[in-house]
């Protein structure tokens, strides 16, 4: 197998080369057999016809019927081979008797041995030799009438075919080499394309993309596979160093404060000043354990191993379970707290799906006001279970709807409000775990969390 285009395209061009002779040599032995069996037809119809004159009549007769025809052709019975037809056929005869005299036809040529003779040598009227094809047939009086056809209809054949089929093998190989080379200079004007980006990548320009000419062929779908592949890659490029930078913040703030109270402890004059210090610090490793473990949970969903425990769910039934765990929160809050659910089956987690709502939720009532109204439906779509939590308090900017879902996004900037951001970041790894999609559904008033599972 050739390494290279250029290789490649030489090694079609000789296949087609050894084809294009191979076909020729085929189509000469055919036509050759087709001729042979042509001349043999017309020799032996002429003997036939003789032979049938010959027993109604005798050999006299048939004598001067072999003169009258060479008188015919025009040449008196001087019994060469001569034309008969437009197509150049020549045929001659010749009647000897059983003491080997020749009554009729003067057939310049040994007299051929009885039978088929195919390579009769003979004088032309212009006194060039040529090869005959002849049958010697023995007549009952002991006799011989030899029919001879001329073989040189099958050697100009044999010439023009040879001619035709060497220019059409140059014809083919220089159409094929030209085409390949052609063709491999295509491919490796886009491999260049490709090559050059994927360079420009690895010294660190990962805004590179590779090349779309517009074609919607091959390379254009290898290329833009590699760029959503890139753009994957990107993507998560950015995350990471979002999240280096985020954890770096909301670890150093909890630290520094167990620190301080740990210092404050030894300072303390009385117990209960010390158990109250101790609670705090106790509490912000809490939230540091916290944060470990949602992004702990998150790397565990991403990477799919959780599907091999997937099973039917009726997600109606789970989604109801945690509503009516929420509700007193909501009466509490005078939320107006609405669920409207039809029975839906999706393959997956309960838990993890139950996960899911049950962080919209705390989301809702974390950054919306009391008395803000949550709804939570569920419905057959398009594309499979159609899951919504919707709020009406501030919402999210459009702005700052694609940063939602990345791990330890916080819309206010000061970083003030509880939490570590991680609770869309869970509710995506968990919905895509199940082949499914979150969106924020853009509205004018309040937040809506749209979801999409596979439904069975």
């Amino acid at each position: 197998m050739p390494r290279t285009v250029r290789g490649l395209a030489f090694a079609v061009a000789l296949i087609c080369g050894v084809v294009t002779t191979l076909l020729a040599i085929g189509a000469t032995v055919l036509v050759h057999r087709e001729l042979e069996r042509q001349l043999d037809a017309r020799i032996e119809a002429e003997t036939k016809g003789l032979l049938g004159y010959y027993e109604d009549h005798g050999f006299e007769p048939l004598a001067r019927l072999i003169a009258m025809r060479e008188q015919r052709i025009g040449l008196g019975g001087v019994g060469y081979l001569t034309g008969v037809d437009a197509a150049g056929r020549s045929t001659a005869y010749l009647l000897i008797d059983a003491q080997g005299r020749r009554h009729a036809g003067d057939l310049a040529a040994a007299t051929p041995k009885p039978g088929w003779s195919e390579f009769v040598r003979f004088r032309r009227p212009d006194g060039s030799t040529g090869v005959a094809q002849a049958m010697n047939s023995t007549l009952p009086d002991g006799g011989q009438l030899i029919v001879a056809a001329d073989r040189a209809v099958i050697q100009t054949m044999h010439w023009t075919m040879l001619k035709l089929f060497g220019v059409g093998w140059a014809v083919t190989l220089l159409l094929t080499t030209t085409a390949i080379i052609g063709f491999g200079r295509v491919v490796r004007y886009r491999l260049n394309g490709i090559e050059t980006s994927a360079a420009a990548i690895m010294a660190g320009d990962f805004s590179r993309r590779m090349p779309l000419d517009g074609s919607h062929g091959e390379f254009d779908r290898l290329s833009l596979i590699l760029n959503r592949m890139l753009d994957r890659i990107s993507a998560l490029l950015d995350n990471l160093r979002q999240v280096s930078g985020d954890i770096a913040h909301d670890l150093r703030t909890p630290l520094q404060r167990v620190r301080n109270r740990l210092d404050a402890m030894t300072n303390a004059a009385t117990g209960a000043a010390h158990e109250d210090q101790l609670h705090a610090a106790i509490q912000d490793m809490d939230d540091l354990l916290g944060l470990f473990s949602s992004l702990l949970a998150i790397s565990e969903i991403e990477g799919q191993s959780i599907r091999a425990g997937f099973k039917p769910v009726p997600l109606d039934e789970a989604v109801g379970e945690i509503a009516d765990i929420y509700r007193p929160a909501m009466e509490d809050e005078r939320r107006a707290f609405t669920v409207q659910t039809v029975p839906v089956i999706v393959r997956g987690d309960r838990r993890l799906l139950q996960n899911v709502v049950a962080n919209l939720l705390d989301n809702a009532l974390l950054h919306t006001p009391s008395g803000t109204p949550v709804c939570i439906g569920l419905q057959h779509g398009a594309e499979g279970a159609v899951l919504t939590v919707r709020d009406e308090g501030p919402g999210i900017p459009p702005a700052g709807h694609e940063r939602a879902f990345r791990r330890l996004t916080r819309l206010d900037a000061s970083r003030s409000t509880p939490g570590h951001g991680l609770g869309l970041s869970l509710v995506a790894a968990i919905v895509e775990a199940h082949g499914g999609t979150v969106e924020i559904v853009p509205s004018d008033t309040g937040l809506t969390i749209g979801m999409v599972l596979p439904a069975e």
